[in-house]
């Protein structure tokens, strides 16, 4: 699973029975930090906490939005060519070499490879649905 190759990876560990893998998720921001070296996500999970703590059950919150950090970037390639909200399934695995192999395929497609990745929140809101 995607989390266990991040540091500080245990809240999200909690949150869930089984972590679900980042499928078709609506991605909030992308960022190239410090010269290309840190890189930063953020994006829902695509589905609630399993085992959401106390205050976001009184909050009511229904959604969850994780930023993770991973630094040391390598051979980064970025294309979006749409109009469209930035979404797609983001791949986290650990390569033969002990780096981070990212990528994320949707309406951005983009890859690289990093030496170290860190969850760096993990926060609950809500998120207005709209039905009719």
């Amino acid at each position: 699973m995607w989390h266990k190759h991040l540091d500080n990876n245990y809240f999200i560990s909690k949150l869930y029975d089984e972590v679900p893998e980042i499928i078709d998720t609506e991605i909030i921001n992308i960022q190239i930090n410090h010269e290309g070296e840190e890189f930063t996500i953020s994006f829902m999970m695509p589905r609630y906490a399993d085992n959401p703590p106390k205050k976001w059950i009184l909050a009511n919150n229904n959604s969850i939005i994780v930023e993770l950090d991973l630094s040391e970037i390598e051979e980064l390639t970025l294309t979006y060519n749409s109009k469209e909200l930035l979404s797609g399934d983001i791949k986290i695995e650990l390569n033969d070499n002990g780096l981070l192999d990212v990528s994320i395929s949707g309406t951005v497609n983009l890859t690289f490879k990093a030496y170290a990745g860190y969850i760096q929140s993990v926060k609950g809101l809500i998120v207005e649905t709209f039905e009719k």
